[in-house]
């Protein structure tokens, strides 16, 4: 990222605690949002992603073994890894989820939440940690390197953790609604001076 001319700045609403599980959710607008999820966030976590992202050379093999692949034209392939992703879970591990289920299309807002972490997360009373990703966007637009890319900031804020303890699959759209709120406030006030 250094040698890129890439800037990562984390900023955390509060700590959080290390010993804790956590599901995070971000906004996903570039190719870039898997670089700052995996490096600019101080926790250990699997990643849910597309199964596509195993196919990069020397990236997809640090995929395969640690983070789970999500085929999204099929739909027993996505049940296999919503399954993969609880058994996760249930094995104390964190995980990281673009919940747009892909690069958004109009960038910088983004499109409705699937359900499936927050599902996790009630299922199973982990914490929602929301995270906004600023600047990677501009940094690497969503055409790739071929739509062009600037160095500059990569501006990450974690929000504090929404506990899920007291929540059952009733409130599942109202913590989706007010997660992606909490997110997209955040870019919107801070995406002009990106």
């Amino acid at each position: 990222m250094f040698f890129s001319g890439l800037l990562p700045r984390t900023a955390y609403e509060e700590p959080l605690n290390r010993k804790e599980q956590y599901i995070f959710v971000s906004n996903h607008f570039s190719y870039l949002d898997i670089l700052s999820l995996n490096v600019q966030i101080n926790a250990y976590f699997r990643f849910l992603a597309k199964k596509e992202l195993g196919d990069i050379p020397l990236f997809g093999i640090f995929f395969r073994t640690v983070d789970i692949a999500v085929n999204r034209k099929s739909v027993r392939d996505s049940v296999t890894a919503y399954q993969l992703a609880e058994k996760a879970i249930l094995s104390g591990d964190s995980l990281g989820i673009f919940p747009e289920g892909g690069i958004a299309k109009q960038v910088p807002q983004m499109v409705k939440f699937k359900s499936g972490a927050f599902r996790l997360a009630i299922e199973h009373n982990v914490k929602i940690v929301p995270v906004s990703m600023i600047d990677n966007w501009k940094r690497l637009p969503q055409g790739g390197f071929l739509s062009g890319g600037t160095p500059g900031k990569m501006r990450v804020y974690v929000h504090k953790p929404i506990d899920t303890n007291n929540l059952n699959q009733d409130d599942l759209n109202t913590l989706m609604s007010d997660t992606r709120e909490i997110i997209q406030k955040q870019i919107d006030s801070l995406n002009f001076d990106a």
